[in-house]
């Protein structure tokens, strides 16, 4: 017996923690439309201001209703509508002075083709969010844990390394293939 591709992927953990780079990978692996949670609470061209709430919440939920899908990004205030049609939850978990780290790493970088980035946007050292990432996302990774035990539906991967991302998209292009068997 074979495992099937999961058609609906949502993608959470910490900011700086690789989300939007295996989002895009796994989108090109299974060709299925990615939406970065950024780009859409965000308005383009701009230093990251905001989008009107019910506005994000509209274009989030209009791309959540198509059959296949990968959706990068936490956004509690939404994520109930996203796990509901979810298949699969991919939960990073990866050292928050890692992201850190990270998250200033790519601000110095400034690469303006990196997966998420909002078009028009610059990347800055953002000190709140490294403050996010230090003090408050630990507490955030808690209400997850327990917001997923409601969607038992779901399955769920947990990532603690980079290795094991490399491994879980080794085995999806295996799964693709047709080659990935139940174990």
């Amino acid at each position: 017996m074979k495992k099937h591709c999961p058609e609906r992927i949502c993608i959470i953990g910490p900011p700086a923690s690789g989300k939007s780079t295996l989002a895009k990978k796994l989108g090109q692996i299974l060709a299925y439309p990615v939406l970065y949670l950024d780009q859409i609470a965000h308005q383009p061209g701009t230093q990251w201001i905001r989008r009107p709430l019910e506005e994000t919440i509209q274009k989030h939920d209009r791309f959540i209703r198509q059959k296949t899908w990968i959706v990068e990004g936490n956004y509690s205030r939404m994520m109930p509508q996203r796990l509901a049609r979810a298949d699969m939850v991919i939960f990073l978990h990866f050292n928050r002075f890692g992201c850190a780290y990270r998250c200033i790493r790519r601000s110095l970088k400034k690469d303006q083709n990196r997966a998420g980035m909002l078009a028009g946007a610059t990347d800055a050292v953002n000190w709140k969010m490294i403050k996010y990432i230090l003090l408050k996302q630990p507490s955030k990774k808690k209400n997850y844990i327990s917001l997923l035990k409601e969607y038992p539906h779901l399955t769920i991967l947990h990532i603690h390394s980079f290795q094991q991302t490399d491994r879980l998209i080794s085995d999806l292009i295996s799964l693709k293939k047709g080659a990935f068997p139940t174990t």
